[in-house]
């Protein structure tokens, strides 16, 4: 049967297939937005995609960043909210259809919410309520995803020659809203090791969405400017242009007040093996010098972004 790990995050949502015999479907990403979908206009040459939900339309992902009223939201109450995550999952089952009759399905929440077993539940209900051909459907703290993807080869087969299938392996989640750690030890997760942590880049990417506002004069949403974040330059009027160094400076303090919640939590981060860095905000490099400078062991996992997903 096919395998899915769904990655509902509240910046992007990442999809990662596996089909009946092992093969990796492309990877999906988009933006964790959800908005009514126009009435549509005739005489238009193409349509955007939709979804429905009680007889509703909704645009979701790019497609909904550009319409009116568009929505998300950063707290946990999203997983009340009847239309979001049923739309983001909808979109999801339209752009990678099942090709089989059964499927199970890994996803997760933030580490700390993760133990709440009716907050898992839900999460559990909302993806069912559009895709009920999921035989199984498995919730486990989203910082887990990270050192699986390591450890793990495409059967689920622990690596067996792996050198951290047998240490202390402590784990970073720098997500959109939340920053997720963990300690795997001997492939064993310890309880009292979870935390979860609202600093993620969504506030950071606030200051830096009004700064380039200023600057530009340019209107970006909250995604496009994590877009060129990443690209580490913006492009405006048909040139590229590096980022202002206050953009910069924004990642750097948040990086700095990451580094110390993991002192506080970790001491010098001796007793650990290794500590991997993962998700979206892992691809920032001012974001990880900072933690790399006193944890020098740690190290940004390959594709972050895909890493909890996947």
């Amino acid at each position: 049967m096919e395998a899915h790990g769904i990655n509902l995050g509240h910046g992007f949502v990442k999809a990662i297939i596996l089909d009946r015999y092992g093969r990796e479907t492309p990877p999906l990403i988009f933006p964790a937005v959800v908005a009514p979908a126009p009435a549509l206009v005739v005489g238009a040459l193409a349509t955007l995609p939709r979804v429905v939900i009680d007889r509703q339309p909704y645009l979701v992902g790019d497609a909904a960043q550009g319409a009116t009223n568009p929505r998300t939201d950063l707290s946990q109450q999203r997983m009340a909210n009847p239309v979001i995550l049923p739309a983001l999952m909808q979109h999801i089952v339209h752009q990678r259809p099942i090709n089989g009759e059964r499927a199970i399905c890994v996803t997760g929440l933030p580490a700390t919410w993760a133990q709440d077993r009716g907050k898992a539940q839900l999460l559990g209900e909302r993806i069912r309520s559009q895709a009920t051909h999921y035989t199984t459907i498995q919730v486990i703290p989203e910082p887990l995803g990270v050192v699986y993807a390591q450890l793990l080869d495409r059967d689920g087969h622990v690596i067996a020659d792996h050198p951290w299938a047998y240490g202390r392996i402590g784990v970073i989640d720098l997500g959109h809203h939340t920053v997720d750690i963990a300690v795997v030890d001997r492939l064993h997760p310890l309880a009292d090791q979870l935390q979860t942590y609202s600093l993620g880049t969504a506030r950071v990417l606030t200051f830096i969405q009004q700064c380039c506002a200023a600057q530009f004069d340019c209107d970006l949403s909250r995604h496009a400017t994590d877009h060129i974040v990443r690209a580490g330059q913006i492009t405006h009027a048909g040139q590229n242009h590096p980022l202002p160094d206050t953009c910069l400076q924004h990642l750097a303090e948040l990086g700095t007040s990451l580094t110390a919640r993991l002192i506080d939590r970790w001491g010098s981060g001796q007793q650990l093996d290794a500590i991997l860095l993962g998700g979206g905000g892992a691809a920032l490099a001012p974001l990880t010098d900072a933690i790399q400078q006193r944890f020098p062991h740690a190290q940004v996992v390959p594709d972050p972004q895909l890493a909890v997903a996947r």
